[in-house]
């Protein structure tokens, strides 16, 4: 197998295996690590050199693997992104053919930074979600839809994203992040001149469930979003 045949490989692995970690797969997400490491291993092949192509070495811009933006809950995981690029100097892309996909931008420690803190809240804000789902179906005695419980959990997890961006917006910017956030942004701006069809589509929330999403908001205000690092 020539070489640029196995680097494509890999990437679809590692794409694979950031799509499985997103909605909870822990097997497939370890057996697609567990495929990358023995290719990489055979062929004698790093990470940098599988994500080397996706740099620009001029702006020293990274482009993260792509990621699914939607699940069976709609487009929660498309905003929550969103909001941590926002946060950490980035940014959401997308792709016009292919809308349910997403992919960051931005100095690649931060897309690091933004994937690790997207992949653990994501995970809290399901658990919180779940809970809270199992509570309100206790309370209407089992007579719940399934269009109903998932109008509950996205509803639900649109509140936990909301509710943590009242908090951070609560939190005052020091100079030093003013000032990457606008050197970072102007870098972002001018790639993204010159590669329009990777802009993503603005997103239309649609609150079904009001009391789900007054919960969810309550508890995304309680969650401290560095602290969730681990």
């Amino acid at each position: 197998m020539e070489r640029n045949a196995i680097i494509q490989k890999i990437r679809k692995l590692m794409e694979l295996q950031l799509s499985a970690e997103n909605v909870g797969q822990s097997g497939e997400a370890f057996a697609a690590a567990n495929a990358i490491h023995k290719l990489l291993t055979k062929y004698n092949l790093s990470l940098d050199e599988i994500t080397s192509e996706d740099n620009d070495e001029k702006d020293g811009l990274y482009i993260s693997p792509k990621m699914q933006a939607h699940d069976e809950y709609g487009n929660w995981r498309d905003i929550l992104m969103g909001k941590l690029t926002e946060r950490n100097y980035c940014r959401n892309l997308g792709i016009l053919e292919q809308p349910s996909i997403m992919m960051v931008i931005g100095k690649k420690e931060n897309v690091e930074i933004v994937i690790q803190l997207y992949n653990r809240l994501s995970e809290i804000f399901l658990l919180k979600a779940k809970n809270g789902l199992i509570d309100k179906y206790e309370e209407e005695e089992e007579n719940m839809t399934l269009e109903q419980q998932n109008d509950y959990m996205e509803s639900f997890l649109l509140g936990c994203v909301d509710g943590l961006m009242e908090h951070l917006d609560s939190v005052e910017k020091n100079i030093e992040e003013k000032f990457l956030a606008i050197r970072w942004k102007s870098k972002i701006n001018s790639w993204g001149e010159k590669h329009a069809n990777r802009e993503r589509i603005k997103v239309e929330i649609d609150i079904k469930e009001e009391n789900a999403y007054t919960s969810g908001i309550v508890e995304g205000r309680n969650t401290r979003l560095y602290q969730e690092i681990r």
